[in-house]
């Protein structure tokens, strides 16, 4: 297990306590760059740098997409998005316009995602305004 200091540390601790060992990584993204806060040990084996780097880029052309959206559906303020893959849930969570965060975990989850993901943006947010 890998883990850094950064101010979203509450939200590292916050999804370790709901989910322990069911949460697979949780990054912090800018415009210009990102941060492992965590990773579960056999997850950063699965990828090169050269990987995440490139998810990096990924993460950060949704984050520029965030007011798209917003203004296209009008349906209020955007919080998060989730996506599920055969092996992973990603919940991409902006905390400003220039940064966010993912947070990876298993598939099976012990608690409702949508419950997960408002709390996570919660405390993300708070975090972000400190």
């Amino acid at each position: 297990m890998s883990e850094i200091e950064s101010p979203f540390d509450e939200v590292v601790e916050f999804a370790r306590d709901e989910l322990g060992d069911g949460v697979r990584a949780v990054d912090y993204f800018d415009t210009s760059d990102y941060e492992s806060l965590y990773i579960r040990d056999d997850v950063a084996g699965l990828y090169t740098e050269s990987q995440f780097e490139r998810m990096s880029v990924e993460r950060m052309s949704n984050l520029l997409n965030v007011n798209f959206f917003e203004q296209i559906y009008d349906v209020g303020e955007f919080r998060y998005s989730v996506r599920r893959f055969e092996d992973a849930l990603l919940i991409f969570l902006p905390v400003t316009e220039s940064s966010g965060l993912v947070i990876s975990t298993e598939v099976e989850l012990p608690t409702s995602i949508v419950g997960f993901a408002e709390a996570c943006f919660d405390i993300a947010r708070q975090a972000g305004e400190a």
